[in-house]
């Protein structure tokens, strides 16, 4: 059996230095942390982003010592088993099957969310939404995983340690991290279908029209995945504050080079602030680490 892992996080958030308000907001615990980044007017994104992290916040989910004992509620539409493991089967390498218990731990997830998405409905009745996304590090069956969902485009990264460097981000040995969500958007669809390029992207005029949200009364599923945990994991929770305004060689070669998550996450945040700070920027940089234990760095 693996031995138990907790998260130790360092947090921030800005409003930005063109926005008047800050619509972004955070939680962090020992085995759960989210970022959600708010839309609508009048103050309601910043009412259903706080309804999202409170919700989380809240919820013995991720506070209970045996998971199952948390009563699901089962929204709509249902989860599709078959799909969900083929998803993990194909996309995040959990070998050689994927425990039925991790499962049972996304139908969970995936019901506070969805209490998130009816809580914020009723307070803001359709004038606001929010994006999320999320970690929660948990054991089961004897093996730390990190389960991370997103709906929207706000993102999760993990830093790459040295010796396991895909090619993807960075070149010559210098630091990577990963991507593990995928953004809900126009842009990103677009991306997926061969119509624009990355690059493209990142400046197009559409670039901020998301296709999923918490809140809006339409499209809310979450995209889950669960992947292996290790002792010395160092991933990293955002707004598109912080994306839109640092490449993500910048923000790897942070987390590489500062050990402790709360100084990562402000110089990251203050680097973001110098690059234009054009919108509400939030960081979470959060490592696995045994209880009682100081933050690792590589």
């Amino acid at each position: 059996m693996s031995e138990p892992l907790v998260i130790r996080a360092g947090a921030t958030t800005d409003r930005g230095l063109r926005r008047e308000t800050n619509e972004d907001a955070l939680v962090v615990t020992a085995g759960m942390c989210a970022v959600a980044d708010g839309m609508g007017g009048h103050e309601a994104g910043e009412v259903a982003s706080a309804l999202a992290v409170r919700t989380l916040g809240a919820s013995p989910l991720f506070t209970l010592e045996d998971f199952h004992d948390f009563e699901v509620e089962e929204p709509e539409p249902p989860l599709d088993i078959a799909r969900f493991r083929a998803t993990v089967e194909r996309e995040l390498r959990l070998d050689p099957e994927v425990p039925n218990a991790a499962i049972e731990a996304v139908r969970r997830v995936r019901s506070v969310l969805w209490q998130a998405d009816r809580h914020i409905q009723q307070a803001c009745e359709g004038r606001a939404g929010t994006t999320i996304t999320g970690v929660w590090l948990v054991q089961i069956d004897g093996r730390p995983l990190w389960i991370v969902f997103n709906t929207g485009d706000s993102r999760t990264y993990r830093l790459l340690e040295p010796g396991h460097r895909t090619g993807a981000v960075g070149t010559d040995g210098a630091p990577e991290i990963e991507q593990l969500t995928v953004d809900h958007s126009e842009v990103q669809y677009l991306v997926s279908i061969g119509q624009i390029t990355s690059a493209q992207a990142l400046v197009h005029p559409r670039r901020n029209v998301i296709t999923r949200a918490l809140g809006t009364g339409q499209v809310w599923e979450p995209d889950v995945w669960v992947i292996p945990a290790r002792h010395g994991d160092r991933l990293m929770l955002c707004s598109d504050g912080l994306t839109n305004e640092l490449s993500p060689a910048h923000m790897a070669r942070v987390l590489t080079a500062v050990p402790h998550p709360k100084e990562a996450a402000d110089v990251l945040l203050q680097a973001a602030l110098r690059t234009g700070g054009r919108d509400n920027v939030t960081v979470i940089v959060a490592d696995a680490v045994r209880p009682g234990e100081f933050a690792p760095g590589f």
